[in-house]
């Protein structure tokens, strides 16, 4: 019995192990899991905040890696109280959206944001949601 429970903890730390080697590398996300657990928590949720410029899809953040520095992941059941307060991208918009950033659009949520807080998200306070609804 202990013997299985150790081959099975050390089979779960081998998954676990981090190759430093490589470097840096924004494609290196691409494979690893959605649901890859670094701690003990509640589940997330990612989120792509965007902005719509010129009818054009773009990246919150700006410079090198702009769609990366735009992710950021919220706790699921915050999401779930809060989902229905922001405006997202659905339609064709996500669908080319996803084929350009090669994600799941059954599990990819863009939200897109303004310079107004009305919006739900703010650049001094983060992902805030509609303030007093």
């Amino acid at each position: 019995m202990q013997e299985g429970k150790f081959y099975c903890d050390r089979a779960f730390a081998g998954q676990m192990l981090l190759n430093f080697a490589p470097g840096y590398c924004a494609e290196i996300s691409d494979s690893l899991p959605e649901k890859m657990s670094t701690r003990l928590a509640e589940e997330s949720v990612t989120l792509w905040l965007a902005k719509i410029v010129d009818s054009v899809v773009t990246p919150y953040a700006s410079g090198e890696h702009a769609w990366e520095m735009s992710v950021l992941r919220v706790r699921q059941s915050w999401w779930n109280k809060h989902k229905d307060e922001f405006e997202k991208l659905d339609g064709e918009p996500l669908r080319k959206w996803c084929a350009q950033q090669h994600q799941d659009k059954d599990f990819a949520t863009v939200i897109v944001v303004t310079d107004f807080a009305a919006c739900g998200y703010s650049a001094n306070e983060g992902l805030i949601g509609m303030m007093g609804e």
